[in-house]
């Protein structure tokens, strides 16, 4: 065995030492990241054991995310600064994505929870129920004039709640100012997400603790002034005065439902 030989491995041995593949190798070599320590005259390559750290820098940077470009970059003006600097935005970008993937659990949680509770505890009469403060991240749609222009705000909203990754359950909340449910005008002034605790913006509103009316509608959209109807026909027959605004969840729509008469929201407002 010649010296060369004893002192550098192989790329066969420098894939199997270092758990890559022999394309991975050539593939580095080829775009200047990783370079063999020496060429023979036959064109094998050989690596030196240095090489080994070097490599195993390589494949931590790219599980934290980093491409071949950034790494090749933090190579060719390595130092202690720029490693620094270069961590610590991968921290910053993995942190992102660990809210992002929360965001998503949440989300994924609330549509099976929210889709039992309307397959099975339903409100068909109205009750009243004792509730515990709520926090919604809102955006105001006032009235629309029509379906595309909802569907815009619906989209704003949704792009507001992804751009700063608020945390929030699944289902698309409504709320009617206290002066429409007395007009009988039942358009919401805002689309709204539950949020999963409260945060500092001029967007969020807060559902406050106490007693609420509560019912269930059953059916479309267009159909909801009967259920408004009967939920203020109970709460005359029982005295109760409207306190708060009025407050929707959309516990099936169309995301699990294709014919509209099966769409359930839930309508509650505070009484006293």
């Amino acid at each position: 065995m010649s010296k060369i030989q004893q002192k550098y491995f192989t790329t066969s041995e420098m894939a199997k030492t270092c758990g890559v593949t022999k394309h991975t190798l050539f593939h580095y070599d080829e775009i200047g990241l990783l370079k063999p320590d020496f060429v023979n005259e036959k064109g094998y390559r050989f690596y030196s054991f240095k090489q080994c750290y070097t490599l195993d820098i390589i494949n931590v940077l790219k599980k934290a995310g980093s491409s071949l470009q950034e790494i090749k970059d933090f190579f060719q003006n390595q130092n202690s600064t720029m490693f620094v600097n270069l961590i610590q935005q991968k921290q910053r970008e993995l942190e992102l994505e660990h809210l992002r993937i929360q965001k998503m659990q949440y989300f994924l949680k609330g549509a099976v929870e929210m889709t039992q509770t309307a397959m099975h505890d339903l409100r068909e009469t109205p009750m009243v129920e004792e509730c515990e403060a709520q926090y919604f991240i809102t955006t105001r749609v006032e009235q629309c004039v029509d379906e595309q222009e909802y569907a815009i705000k619906l989209r704003e909203h949704r792009d507001y709640s992804e751009k700063h990754l608020i945390l929030h359950e699944f289902p698309l909340w409504s709320i009617l100012s206290k002066e429409r449910f007395d007009a009988e005008n039942y358009y919401p002034n805002y689309i709204a997400y539950k949020l999963i605790s409260p945060i500092q913006t001029e967007k969020m509103v807060t559902r406050p603790k106490g007693k609420y009316a509560v019912l269930d509608h059953i059916g479309s959209y267009e159909s909801m002034s009967s259920t408004y109807s009967a939920l203020k026909q109970y709460m005359n027959s029982k005295g109760l005065r409207v306190c708060t605004d009025v407050y929707e969840v959309e516990m099936l729509n169309y995301l699990t439902e294709e014919d509209p008469d099966n769409f359930i929201i839930r309508i509650s407002v505070g009484v006293s």
